[in-house]
């Protein structure tokens, strides 16, 4: 999260960002009582309640963390100044009849010949677009974390994924500054879902882009600082109201 949103921070001085280090997904430790997505968004909510306090912040949330930022915004939405979802979607539950298939846009065999045998499959199976800085941008960032990713926690929470007061949330709306990006070739969340969210936000850009999958924040960057800087200042615009 940090490699993706820094950069649309540039030259902004007054935000103050804080990056959430859920359990079992980095150094924080995985917890045996953590057994659901409820028990997740719970250890986030209480960091939430420790760090801020009654503070107000504005809330990102990228693939997983998308649907963790709406258990949020419907548990507390006095207290959230704004939200953007970043491929939103494809959770368990959605028809994956929605999703669409991958699909290469931008090829670059030429760096295969340096690739190991997992990184090749991502390269064909993940990448929309291959470029050799998103490959370095995988063994820099991604690589690492998945390392201290625990799977034992995310296999418990894969069995209860949908929140218990789904219904409700899935009815609710979000009537603050927000942003829902999706890639049009992303075969893992799709787009369909987020395009959907819109009625649930309704003070919402909905950005749906092409030549992007996944990784859309890595594939279009220039684009994606765009939208991120659009809905920061929003966000800041209708604080002062």
């Amino acid at each position: 999260m940090m490699d993706v949103m820094e950069p649309a921070f540039e030259g902004l001085e007054d935000w103050k960002r804080v990056y959430v280090d859920m359990p079992g997904h980095g150094q924080s430790p995985a917890r045996d009582t953590i057994r659901s997505q409820d028990d997740l968004l719970q250890s986030v909510m209480e960091f939430v309640d420790q760090y801020f306090a009654d503070a107000p912040f504005g809330l990102v949330g990228l693939s997983r963390g998308s649907y963790i930022a709406r258990g949020i915004t419907h548990l507390i939405p006095e207290r959230v100044t704004g939200a953007a979802l970043i491929v939103p979607g494809g959770n368990p539950s959605s028809d994956p009849e929605r999703l669409p298939p991958h699909q290469v846009l931008e090829p670059n065999p030429s760096i295969q010949s340096d690739l190991t045998d997992e990184e090749i499959w991502v390269f064909e199976n993940m990448s929309v677009v291959q470029r050799r800085d998103i490959v370095e941008k995988r063994r820099r960032v991604i690589a690492p974390a998945k390392r201290l990713f625990d799977e034992a926690q995310e296999a418990r929470v894969f069995e209860a994924f949908d929140f218990s007061f789904r219904e409700g949330e899935e009815a609710s709306t979000f009537d603050k500054p927000s942003l829902i990006i999706a890639g049009l070739q992303d075969s893992v969340s799709g787009y369909l879902d987020a395009i959907d969210l819109l009625p649930r936000f309704p003070r919402a850009s909905l950005a749906v882009l092409y030549t992007a999958g996944h990784g859309l924040a890595w594939e279009r960057p220039d684009l994606f600082k765009s939208l991120m800087c659009d809905w920061l200042a929003r966000v800041e615009a209708n604080s002062r109201v």
